[in-house]
This record gives structure tokens, C-alpha cells and sequence, in this order.
């Protein structure tokens, strides 16, 4: 198994790790008949977007205004009021400080997917992952001081003490749940499963890991899954192959 915890935002560029923005954990699990399984997360239980058109739009509202190298606050309220599947998130982002550590975040698959069983069984699923050491987040007078870019080195060093381990919770969906509208959670009192623990015993910065090599394309699946009809998450194949693509050629 391999595994990423970029500091990103969601258009790939590093941003401060104080800064009020999601993050992301992708695990690429090796499977023993030569299979992949993806999973691309974030620590956000909502996406942004409902449909790519808005996710576009987001992007081109925060574009700097070149006289002055900042976003234009008029674009990005004019933005908000059109698109307002991009509210849920950004409430969120705005109630919830960043995680104190890698370690201390829970992460959302977002998504809904479905697994299916040999007697052709569709079972609806969303899941997530639940750190083992709690979730923690920075405080108003912790985000003043925190160095920018400081969670890949914690999580270095902190593993270097004990194992991280998140349990691997899957929410069973039943008739009437939202399949293909990532900005819409799900009822709280869904069924949840504990399927498994992930334990990771030690990191090195992501440049020039493995982990940097690869596309983490959560279509990308093994036997008994299959993807949800959801824009977004369709969306995202050809986004990231763009996106990997750049990065490799250094772009």
C-alpha cells in the first residue's frame, strides 16, 4: 500500500498549512491478484461542487486581479450567490480550524460507491476514515504562529514515536440517499461499519517519494466496487490524469 497526505488545495498549487483550505489523504492498495484500489479523500465531509461547471467557476473567482495580486472579493460573492452547492463546504471550512496534525484529522471519501457482492447485490456506501489518536484542530492563537508548511514534518516525526492509525468506517446508504451530489451528507443515523484499520509506521516527504509517481484516480478500482452516476466524481479521472500529467513534466 501506498499512500499521500498533500497539503493542497484543490488546485494543486502549496498553500499555508494554516490556511483554512481542505486537505487530503490517497491511498493506492496493491492487491495480491495484481489489482489496484484508489481511494483520494478529503478532511471535509462535502465537496464544493455539485456539478464541474461550478467547480471551474470557483477557480476562475479566485484568479488574482493582477494590479493588486489578490482575489477580487466582488467575484468571489458574485460566485458564491450564483453557486450555491459551493456553500456546504465553505461552511465548513469557515466553522472548523485546520488540523493540528496529519495524525489528528479525520478524512471523507466523499463519494458514494457501490459495492457489489458475487450474488450481484448493490449495496449503496460512502465512508471515511476516523483517526485513532482523535481529532484535533489548531486553535485561533495556534494558527497565528504555526510555520507554514508544518504538518508533513510532524507527521514525519511523529511516526517516528508511534504508528498513525485511522479505522475505516463505511456508511451503508439505503433508497432515497443522495448518490450523485457529493455536496449533500448523508443522515447521521445511517448503519456504519468498521472494516478495517489503516496504520502507517513511517513517512518521508512526499518530493521524490513513490507516492509522488502516482495518479491517484479514484476510479481506479478493484473486484465488488463500481462508481455512482456522480458528475464530479467522473469529473475527476480526467482532472487528475491533466493534473499528474503537468506535475511529472515539472509544468
Amino acid at each position: 500500500m501506498l499512500f499521500s497526505l498533500p497539503s493542497l488545495s484543490q488546485t494543486q498549487v502549496k498553500i499555508a498549512d494554516t490556511a483554512k483550505n481542505p486537505r487530503g489523504m490517497a491511498l493506492e492498495f496493491k492487491l495480491p491478484n495484481g489489482g489496484l484500489q484508489h481511494m483520494a479523500m478529503l478532511n471535509t465531509p462535502i465537496f464544493s461542487a455539485a456539478q464541474p461547471e461550478t467547480f471551474l467557476a470557483s477557480i476562475q473567482a479566485i484568479q488574482p486581479d493582477p494590479a493588486t495580486g489578490k482575489p477580487e472579493p466582488e467575484k468571489i460573492k458574485a460566485f458564491k450567490a450564483s453557486h450555491p452547492d459551493s456553500l456546504a463546504q465553505a461552511t465548513f471550512l469557515a466553522n472548523n480550524n485546520p488540523p493540528s496534525s496529519y495524525v489528528n484529522s479525520a478524512y471523507w471519501g466523499i463519494h458514494t460507491f457501490k459495492f457489489i457482492n458475487k450474488a450481484d447485490k448493490t449495496t449503496l456506501v460512502r465512508w471515511y476514515f476516523v483517526p485513532q489518536a482523535g481529532e484535533k484542530s489548531l486553535s485561533n492563537d495556534e494558527m497565528k504562529i504555526a510555520p507554514a508548511n508544518f504538518l508533513e514534518q510532524s507527521l514525519i516525526e511523529q511516526v517516528k514515536l508511534a504508528p498513525a492509525r485511522w479505522d475505516m468506517i463505511v456508511t451503508i446508504g439505503i433508497a432515497g440517499d443522495v448518490e450523485d451530489n457529493p455536496t449533500v451528507a448523508w443522515a447521521a443515523e445511517r448503519e456504519q461499519v468498521k472494516v478495517g484499520t489503516l496504520t502507517i509506521t513511517g513517512a518521508s516527504p512526499q518530493k521524490g517519494a513513490d507516492c509522488e509517481k502516482i495518479n491517484y484516480d479514484p476510479l481506479v478500482m478493484s473486484d465488488g466496487f463500481a462508481a455512482s452516476n456522480d458528475p464530479i466524481l467522473h469529473f475527476r479521472s480526467p482532472a487528475y490524469a491533466i493534473s499528474f500529467g503537468k506535475r511529472m513534466s515539472e509544468q
